[in-house]
This record gives C-alpha cells, structure tokens and sequence, in this order.
C-alpha cells in the first residue's frame, strides 16, 4: 500500500481533477431537450391528421354536404338551400383550403426533423426549431389576414342562410361566434411556436448545444 510521501504538498495529494476547459454544462442537459423533442413530434402527427382528415372532407364534401343539412320548416331554408349555401362557401375557399393544408404538411416536416435532431441532442434540431416557429408564426399572420378578408365573409354568407328564420337576433349571434372563432382559433395557435421561439433561445439550451458540438 503506498502511503503518501511527507514531501509532498497537500494539493499534491488530492485525487485527480477535471480539465478546466470542459463546461459544467456538458454534464447535464436540459430537460427542455427532450421535452420539447416529443412534443415537436406529437403535435407534428396531430397536425399531419387533422390535414389528412380536412382534405378528404374538402374532397368529398358534396357526398357528405346532404348528411348536413336539417330543414326547419317554412321559416328556415330549404336543405337544398342549407347545401348550396355549403357548397358555395367550400367553392369560395377551395385555393385557400389546399394552400394552407400544404403550408400545415410542411410546417409538420419542419417539426419532425426538428423533433428528431433535439431527440439526438444534435444543434440542428434547435436551429431547425426556430425556423420551424418562425415560419409558423409568418403562416398564421398571413392566414390571419387572408381569413378577415376572404374567410370570414364567405362565412357569413353561408350562415346567413343557414341560420335564417331562427328567432330575435340568434342567426346573426350564431353567425358572429362562427366568424370570430375562427380568428381566436389562429391566435391560439400562436401559443406553441412563441414558446418554442422563447425556450430554443435559452442560454443554457445554448450552452449545452455549443458545448456538444465543439467535444
């Protein structure tokens, strides 16, 4: 057994320590990584399923325009009323629809590559994450204004005539809601990409991605 030597100084004597020029930060990593690195992908599959479901609806929505309609006798519309009213709005919206859903398929690419390179702790996937807000929140400003512009007076065409002859001033209530629900709906999807803009720009996340990369 060897015993330490009296000539030795105490520094000497103490167990062997890390190099100085490797970062505290590469030893633990954020646990927004891999949070953000499975929602990224989650929200990715929502959206890519709700865009598949949308353009079979587009698609077939003649077929599906006559399970839709429900006559209210003489006050109300007609259902072959209810139908072309329908058909009109979804005539009106068709290059808007196909757009957006194309925008929404490639917004869902974005986030899968980002989702896998955060999963792999690779710099990319935070880089490709802010891109991937960036061009989501351009999106929604832009599909922000095309829906006050176009959307939502084609919507209320259409439900001027579906909720005509409901009683007092319902139709016009019912018809407002379904206009401006549309609007609150874009700002609610603002909500993920901000967040995503805040967090990949963490200095810790940061850090840790510049020390990964330069090991």
């Amino acid at each position: 057994m060897d015993t330490p030597s009296p000539y030795q100084t105490p520094q000497t004597q103490m167990p062997p320590q890390p190099p100085r020029d490797v970062p505290d930060v590469m030893l633990r990593e954020p646990g927004a990584i891999k949070t953000f690195g499975v929602l990224h992908l989650v929200i990715a599959g929502y959206g890519i399923l709700m865009g598949v479901i949308s353009l079979v609806s587009t698609i077939f929505f003649q077929g599906l325009s006559k399970s839709l309609t429900t006559p209210r006798g003489a006050a109300g519309p007609s259902g072959a009323d209810q139908e072309m009213a329908m058909m009109n709005y979804m005539n009106d919206l068709k290059v808007y629809t196909y757009v957006s859903l194309a925008f929404t398929f490639l917004l869902a690419v974005l986030l899968i590559i980002a989702g896998i390179g955060l999963l792999k702790g690779r710099e990319s996937g935070r880089v490709m994450s802010l891109r991937y807000a960036w061009a989501s929140l351009v999106t929604k400003a832009i599909t922000f204004a095309i829906t006050i512009a176009v959307v939502m007076p084609a919507t209320k065409r259409m439900t001027d005539t579906l909720y005509q002859g409901l009683p007092g001033k319902m139709g016009d209530t019912m018809g407002s809601l379904m206009q401006y629900s549309q609007l609150v709906t874009i700002l609610f999807t603002c909500i993920y990409p901000i967040i995503v803009l805040v967090v990949m720009k963490g200095e810790k996340i940061k850090e840790y991605m510049a020390a990964r990369a330069a090991a």
